[in-house]
């Protein structure tokens, strides 16, 4: 059982921007989950006076936005910020929190690009696959050379955002770029996954025809697909959708629709959630 977490404060009328998560925040508590499930976005950055305002104003948190403002005539690091907000509100154990300073620690050697990767891939993970995109894609555009090795899993990465997102030309298109720049087995799958998902089954023989080179990766997403195919079959939507067949096979038409309808709100809700711009390791990825 997890440990359990009091809610400090109230809940903000007015959400604040995080803009190194790329989301709106409504209380402290989402707040503290962010930093402990992505300490690379602790930067800088973070170290806002507007959020110590905000945390006062509109979480009635007083005490802590004080003692926030306070550290900014000290000269104090984003770790000591975020620690004092942790500290505040009791969100992580001693464990979890060490592991925090020990990214924060880490990361102090990697280089603006590294984070930058770091934050798409937090994105991606979470499934703002919109957001990622635009995240990686200015990533990629400004990678200097000296940078360069990071292209692989920037490729890959945004071969898995597209195929999130249904986009599989796409999503090909990157996991090749990924697959020619690194021989990634992975990426190479991948890529062969996503044609095989956009591509007609005839025109799928035939460029397999054509790349022989692909066969034993192919083999492998063909081994993927079934198994794919096998736990969909024992998975509750497969069940869902047998039972729709089972109504309208007796002609219970009220309850077909309204369970259609169901289904159909539920996945609109999911797939703005999956394109939207406001959101809730690189290289390994899939879709």
């Amino acid at each position: 059982m997890g440990r359990m977490i009091l809610c400090m404060g109230k809940y903000a009328q007015n959400p604040y921007y995080l803009e190194n998560a790329c989301t709106n925040i409504y209380c402290v508590e989402e707040l503290c989950y962010l930093f402990a499930s992505n300490p690379f976005i602790i930067n800088k950055d973070i170290m806002d006076k507007k959020l110590a305002i905000w945390l006062d104003q509109e979480c009635g948190l007083g005490d802590l936005g004080h003692q926030l403002l306070g550290l900014f005539n000290r000269g104090s690091q984003a770790g000591t910020f975020v620690g004092m907000i942790l500290d505040y509100v009791n969100y992580c154990t001693p464990k979890e929190k060490k592991r925090i300073e020990e990214v924060l620690q880490g990361s102090a050697g990697l280089s603006e690009y590294e984070k930058k990767k770091k934050q798409a891939d937090f994105l991606l993970k979470n499934r703002r696959y919109r957001m990622a995109l635009g995240e990686y894609d200015g990533l990629r555009r400004s990678l200097p050379e000296q940078e360069a090795g990071l292209k692989p899993a920037i490729y890959h990465n945004m071969g898995v955002a597209y195929g999130g997102i249904f986009e599989f030309e796409l999503a090909a298109k990157y996991f090749k770029r990924a697959y020619e720049l690194s021989g990634s087995q992975e990426s190479g799958i991948q890529y062969l996954t996503a044609q095989r998902l956009h591509l007609r089954e005839s025109a799928y023989i035939s460029f397999m025809a054509e790349h022989g080179e692909y066969l034993e990766l192919s083999l492998e997403v063909e081994k993927r697909l079934k198994a794919a195919k096998g736990e969909f079959e024992a998975g509750q939507e497969n069940r869902m959708l047998t039972a729709l067949k089972i109504y309208k096979d007796e002609g219970n038409v009220a309850s077909y629709y309204e369970d259609i309808d169901k289904i159909i709100y539920t996945k609109k809700e999911e797939y703005r959630m999956l394109v939207g711009t406001d959101p809730g390791s690189g290289g390994a990825g899939k879709f």
